[in-house]
C-alpha cells in the first residue's frame, strides 16, 4: 500500500503492520500517523477479488516488550513479597537481605520466566493453526489456475484467531503468489525463502533472554566482588585494642563474606534454573516451525499445478458448470483457424516472392559468370597471341643473328686459306 507525506509529498511503502502507528519519512526526517485504513481507489476497483486486502499481521516471533516488563516487575515485587515472612531465615535473607544485586537477579529471572511464558502461548496459538484443513476436496483435487481463487477466498473464511498464523499466512502468499505467476517453481523458492526468514526470526527473538542467562551470573560474580571489598574494608578499619570495635569488624566480616557468596550462589542457581525453559520452549518453537515447513512441502507444493491448459475430467467439469466457456472455446477455435488460414496465405505469398527473387538472382549469377568466362577467355587468347608474336619475332632475330654469323665464319675461313697457300707455296720453293 502507498501513501505520500503530507509535509515532502514523499511516496510511502506501507505495510499492514504499519496501520495506526507513527512512522518517521526518510526524506523530510517528519513523524507521520498511517491510518488504521487505507482505500486504494483504482487498484480496488480495478481489482478481481477487492476484498483481498490481506489482514494486519502480528509478530509471531517476539513478545510484546511492555507487557512483559509490567509483569516482570510484579512478579518480582510478588516473590520478595512472598519471602517477607522468612526474613531471618536462610531462604528469606537469600533474597532480601543481600542488596540490590539479589534483587536484580531476582528481577532478571522472573522477566525472562514471563518472556518464555508469552512465548510459549504464543507458540501453542501456532501448532493449533496447523490443524486447520486449509485444502478442502470439494474444491479440487489440485490447485491450478482456474480454482487458485477459490482456493484463497478459502483460506481469507478462516477464523480471525487463527488466520494469523505464521502456517496460514504463508499458505495465502503462496497461492497468491501462484495466482499471478502461475509456476511451481517460484512458489517452492518462496516458501524455501520464507522459512529461513521465520527461523531467523524466531533463533533472534531469544537474545534477550539469552543476555538475561548470561547477566545474572555475572551480577552474582559483582556482588561477589562488592562482598569481598566491604569485608575487607572493615576488617581494615577495626581497632585490633577495642574488643568491641574487634566483634563489629569480625561481624561485618562475616556479613560482606555472606553477601559475597550469596549473591553468586542466588546467581547461579538462577540461572541454571532459566536455562532448562529456555532449552524447552526454543525446542518446542523448532519443532513447529519443522512442522509448518513440512506441511507446505507435503501438503502445498504437490497440489499445484502449472500447466496453463484443464485437461481431463477437471476441463469435462469447467464445460458443464461454465456454459460460456463451450461458446469461448469455439469462438477462439474460429478465430485461430482464421489466423492459420491468413498466416498460411501470407506464407505462401512470402513464399512465391522469395522463388522469384530466386531465379532472378541465379539468372543474374549465371549471366555474370559467363560473361566473366568469356571474357577471361579472350583475355588468356589476347595475352597467348601476343606472346606467341614476341617469341616467332625472337626466333626471326635469332636467326638473322646465326645467319650473319655464318657469313662472317665464311668470309674469314676463306681469306685464312690463300694466305695458307702462300706459304706452302714459299717453303717449297727453297729446294
Amino acid at each position: 500500500m502507498q501513501i505520500s507525506c503530507p509535509h515532502c509529498s514523499t511516496a510511502l511503502d506501507v505495510t499492514p503492520e504499519h496501520l495506526g502507528h507513527q512512522v518517521q519519512c526518510p526524506a523530510c526526517q517528519n513523524r507521520l500517523t498511517i491510518p488504521s485504513e487505507i482505500v486504494s481507489g483504482g487498484d480496488a476497483a480495478k481489482s478481481k477479488h477487492p476484498e483481498r486486502t490481506g489482514w494486519e499481521e502480528g509478530d509471531h516471533a517476539n513478545v510484546n516488550f511492555g507487557k512483559s516488563l509490567f509483569f516482570g516487575v510484579l512478579i518480582t515485587l510478588g516473590v520478595l513479597g512472598f519471602m517477607v515472612p522468612f526474613l531471618g531465615s536462610r531462604l528469606g535473607d537469600l533474597f532480601l537481605d543481600r542488596g540490590w544485586v539479589n534483587w536484580v537477579e531476582t528481577f532478571l529471572f522472573c522477566w525472562g520466566l514471563v518472556m518464555l511464558a508469552m512465548k510459549w502461548k504464543k507458540n501453542k496459538s501456532q501448532e493449533r493453526a496447523t490443524l486447520l484443513n486449509l485444502f478442502p476436496e470439494h474444491l479440487g483435487r489440485e490447485i491450478h489456475v482456474g480454482n487458485v481463487g477459490t482456493f484463497i477466498d478459502n483460506v481469507y473464511h478462516v477464523p480471525i484467531k487463527l488466520r494469523d498464523s505464521l502456517m496460514v499466512n504463508r499458505i495465502r502468499k503462496a497461492l497468491e503468489l501462484f495466482e499471478s505467476r502461475v509456476n511451481n517453481q517460484e512458489v517452492a523458492d518462496f516458501l524455501n525463502t520464507q522459512s529461513d526468514i521465520d527461523a531467523n526470526r524466531s533463533s533472534s527473538s531469544y537474545s534477550l533472554v539469552k543476555v538475561f542467562l548470561w547477566a545474572i551470573p555475572i551480577l552474582g560474580f559483582i556482588g561477589t566482588v562488592i562482598g569481598l571489598s566491604v569485608a575487607v574494608g572493615s576488617l581494615a578499619m577495626g581497632d585490633a585494642s577495642d574488643p568491641e570495635s574487634l566483634k563489629e569488624s569480625i561481624n561485618s566480616l562475616t556479613g560482606g563474606l555472606g553477601t559475597a557468596f550469596d549473591t553468586t550462589l542466588l546467581g547461579l542457581i538462577l540461572s541454571i534454573l532459566m536455562s532448562f525453559p529456555l532449552a524447552l520452549v526454543q525446542k518446542k518453537e523448532d519443532e513447529t516451525l519443522t512442522m509448518i515447513d513440512s506441511f507446505c512441502v507435503e501438503k502445498l507444493l504437490p497440489k499445484l499445478n502449472d500447466s496453463r491448459t484443464l485437461v481431463g475430467e477437471e476441463l469435462i467439469q469447467q464445460a458443464n458448470s461454465i456454459p460460456q466457456l463451450v461458446t469461448s472455446l469455439a469462438k477462439a477455435h474460429e478465430t485461430f483457424l482464421v489466423n492459420l488460414n491468413e498466416s498460411t496465405r501470407m506464407l505462401t505469398e512470402s513464399a512465391e516472392v522469395l522463388q522469384v527473387r530466386l531465379t532472378g538472382h541465379q539468372k543474374m549469377v549465371e549471366k555474370t559468370f559467363t560473361d566473366a568466362a568469356s571474357k577471361l577467355l579472350e583475355t588468356s587468347r589476347d595475352v597467348f597471341l601476343r606472346s606467341n608474336n614476341q617469341l616467332e619475332k625472337s626466333f626471326q632475330s635469332i636467326a638473322t643473328g646465326i645467319d650473319s654469323m655464318n657469313r662472317s665464319l665464311k668470309e674469314l675461313g676463306e681469306n685464312q686459306i690463300p694466305n695458307e697457300a702462300k706459304k706452302k707455296r714459299g717453303f717449297f720453293s727453297k729446294f
